[in-house]
């Protein structure tokens, strides 16, 4: 049975962030499959957004490339769930003295 293929507007970011990153350092995909420990396959799909990456892959990614795991990711836009800025994302109401 053929694998089910994932496509987001998140996973072609990244995928097009990795191969621009790959692009630029002039590394072809089979290097970066060598030095990622990746198969060719997976990262060809990876770049293309076709598949849902993991956090151990990212990571492995990017040591490869010599970036960090943050420079694949997209940077989130102001306005998006009004995290932005606040001294502890995630929590909505802060037990702090601090104003936010």
């Amino acid at each position: 049975m053929p694998r089910r293929q994932v496509t987001s507007p998140l996973l072609v970011e990244i995928g097009a962030r990795i191969r621009g990153i790959r692009v630029e350092q002039g590394m072809s995909l089979d290097q970066l499959a060598t030095r990622s420990g990746i198969a060719k396959g997976n990262l060809s799909s990876i770049e293309h957004g076709r598949v849902n990456i993991t956090v151990e892959t990212c990571l492995r990614i990017a040591a490869a490339l010599g970036v960090s795991a943050a420079e694949l990711l997209p940077e989130k836009e102001q306005g998006t769930g009004g995290r932005k800025g606040r001294a502890h994302p995630g929590i909505r109401s802060c037990p702090c003295d601090r104003s936010h």
